[in-house]
C-alpha cells in the first residue's frame, strides 16, 4: 500500500509539473519584443534602473532603453571597444566593463561626460564579472600569472585595488563573462564569483578580499564547461548554473543551490533545461536563462519549471517583468509570476 501511495504522490507532482510547464511556455510564445538596434548584435550586460534599460552589446557600444516610451538611442561606442559584458549602476552614473585583451571600465554620468577607467594591473586581464553594493564594488578577471585578477573598490569605482588575499588557479580554470553575473557583492565586505572550465570553484570573502573560501563544484571539467552564474538572495540562500555552451542540451550536472551561504553545495532534483548563462531572483523566485530557454524555480533552486523557449544571453527585472536579451538587438519582456 505504501509503494501504491508513493507512486501516486509521484504521478500527481509529475502531472502538475508538466500543466505548469504547458502553462509558462504557451502564455510565453508571444511574449512582447522590442529592436533597439538593426544591426546583428546582443547584449550579456543588462542593467534596469527607474524605467530606463542600459545594455552593454557585442560590439562595445552601450544602448538606452526608456521602456515607457519605446525608445532608444546609443550612448557609447569608441575605437578599441569590442565589447561591453557587464553594466552597473552606482550613484548617478553607469559603470560598464569592457572584457578584451586589456580590460577596461566605462563611467558614464548623467551630465554626459564619460571617463574611461585603464589601470597597469589590469593589462593584459580579461574580465568576467563586476558588481557594487553601495560604493563597494567587487572585479573579477581570468588568471594572470597563475593568480585570479580580483580587485574592488570602496568609492563607487573611482579608485580599484588588487585584493590582498591572491587565489591560485588551477590548470585551464578561469572564468566567464556569458552575462557579467559570475560575481555578487552581498554587503560592504562579502563578495562572491564562480570559476570553470577544468575545475568549478565557488570563492567566498567575508573580509573584503583578505581571506577566502572555496569549495568545488562537480561540474564537468573542459573548457567550455562549468559554472557560469551565482546569485545569492540572500545571505544563505543561492544558486548557481552553467554547463556546456557547445552542448546546451545537456542537463546533468549544470545547477546547485545552497541553503548555507555557499559552504555545501547540492544538485537541483528537477534541473534547468540545460546550459544556462544567467541567474537571477525576485521576491523569492530564481530565474535562468540559456541558449534553450528560460526556467524558474519556487523553491530556491532546488526544482526548476519551464517558462519560455528562445536563446537568451542576460536577465534583470524592471517594474513587473523579466526582460531578457537576444540576438540581433532584441529584448523581450515576460510577466513575473505571483507567488
Amino acid at each position: 500500500m505504501k509503494n501504491l501511495i508513493n507512486s501516486c504522490l509521484i504521478f500527481l507532482l509529475a502531472f502538475s509539473s508538466f500543466g505548469q510547464t504547458k502553462k509558462y511556455l504557451k502564455k510565453n510564445k508571444n511574449a512582447e519584443q522590442y529592436s533597439y538596434s538593426n544591426r546583428p548584435i546582443y547584449a550579456r550586460g543588462i542593467l534596469c534602473k527607474d524605467g530606463r534599460i542600459f545594455l552593454g552589446n557585442s560590439d562595445g557600444s552601450i544602448y538606452y532603453i526608456n521602456i515607457e516610451k519605446k525608445n532608444s538611442a546609443i550612448l557609447f561606442k569608441h575605437t578599441g571597444i569590442d565589447e561591453i559584458r557587464d553594466v552597473e549602476a552606482v550613484g548617478n552614473q553607469i559603470i560598464a566593463m569592457h572584457s578584451g585583451e586589456n580590460g577596461k571600465l566605462i563611467l558614464l554620468k548623467l551630465d554626459g561626460s564619460i571617463k574611461m577607467l585603464k589601470n597597469e594591473e589590469w593589462k593584459g586581464v580579461f574580465f568576467d564579472g563586476i558588481d557594487f553594493y553601495n560604493q563597494t564594488g567587487f572585479l573579477m578577471g581570468d588568471p594572470k600569472d597563475e593568480y585570479f585578477s580580483l580587485f574592488h573598490t570602496k568609492d563607487g569605482g573611482k579608485n580599484w585595488q588588487s585584493c590582498e588575499g591572491k587565489i591560485k588557479a588551477e590548470k585551464g580554470e578561469a572564468g566567464f563573462a556569458a552575462s557579467g553575473s559570475n560575481v555578487q557583492v552581498l554587503n560592504d565586505s562579502t563578495y562572491i564569483f564562480v570559476s570553470g572550465g577544468m575545475k568549478s570553484r565557488f570563492f567566498k570573502t567575508t573580509d573584503s578580499g583578505k581571506t577566502w573560501t572555496d569549495a568545488i563544484l562537480p561540474y564537468y571539467p573542459g573548457e567550455s564547461t562549468g559554472a557560469y552564474s551565482v546569485h545569492f538572495s540572500n545571505d544563505s540562500i543561492g544558486v548557481i548554473v552553467g554547463g556546456d555552451y557547445l552542448d546546451p542540451a545537456i542537463r546533468m550536472n549544470v545547477c546547485f543551490y545552497t541553503f548555507d551561504g555557499g559552504e555545501s553545495w547540492f544538485n537541483a532534483t528537477a534541473p534547468v533545461r540545460g546550459y544556462r548563462s544567467c541567474v537571477i531572483s525576485h521576491n523569492a523566485i530564481f530565474y535562468s536563462c540559456g541558449r534553450n530557454g528560460i526556467d524558474f524555480s519556487f523553491d530556491n533552486g532546488e526544482t526548476w519549471i519551464p517558462f519560455a523557449n528562445g536563446a537568451y544571453f542576460a536577465l534583470c527585472i524592471s517594474k513587473d517583468k523579466l526582460v531578457a536579451t537576444a540576438k540581433n538587438g532584441k529584448i523581450f519582456f515576460f510577466e513575473l509570476i505571483e507567488q
